[in-house]
């Protein structure tokens, strides 16, 4: 369990890095969280256990969007990422300026030992 001042401490790192993390670059060239190079639609999640996650969707998945859908990961925070999958139409829906909401897969946070989930909203600009 955390104690208020971790707590804060980890509140407060997350406020600041995420400005700065959605301007680095995405060296992995998927269609993951990365960070600024996103060639999509960038979403951040919701807050939970005092951090959020980028998602990038990709253009090209968009506008041919696989009729198995798309599994995508998330950037990595806190020494960990989450799944989120997106279906065919979820993918039309965005490319025609609709708002998707998507909940990430559960997973743990290596550093507070809890299980969670986030929750993106993803609409093209």
């Amino acid at each position: 369990m955390l104690t208020r001042r971790e707590l804060l401490t980890r509140a407060t790192t997350v406020l600041v890095l995420v400005p700065i993390l959605g301007c680095s670059s995405d060296d992995d060239g998927g269609g993951g969280g990365g960070g600024g190079s996103c060639a999509g639609v960038s979403s951040t999640s919701t807050v939970d256990t005092a951090h959020s996650h980028t998602l990038c969707v990709l253009t090209a998945d968009l506008t041919s969007p696989p009729s198995a859908g798309v599994i995508y990961t998330t950037s990595v925070e806190t020494s960990h990422t989450h799944k989120v999958t997106l279906s065919m139409t979820d993918l039309a829906s965005i490319n025609t300026g609709q708002t998707v909401m998507a909940t990430s897969s559960s997973d743990v946070d290596p550093l507070n030992g809890e299980s969670h989930s986030h929750r993106f909203s993803i609409k093209k600009a």
